[in-house]
């Protein structure tokens, strides 16, 4: 288990964000899939990483 404990409520709000619109993410990628649109999945797949990135930033700057 992660330990959210170093960081402040705002960045473990954050994160909790983030995660949520990862869930989200992955559904809809998946989705463009199954529907054979790539191109939103390529685009969709940005933006995970994009949401990825951002958290691992929170975390590293709380040395979590």
């Amino acid at each position: 288990m992660e330990r959210h404990d170093r960081l402040t409520r705002e960045e473990r709000a954050r994160i909790t964000e983030i995660q949520d619109l990862l869930i989200e993410r992955y559904v809809e990628q998946k989705e463009a899939l199954e529907d054979g649109k790539k191109g939103r999945a390529i685009e969709i797949g940005f933006e995970i990483k994009e949401l990825r990135r951002e958290m691992e930033s929170i975390k590293d700057w709380a040395h979590v």
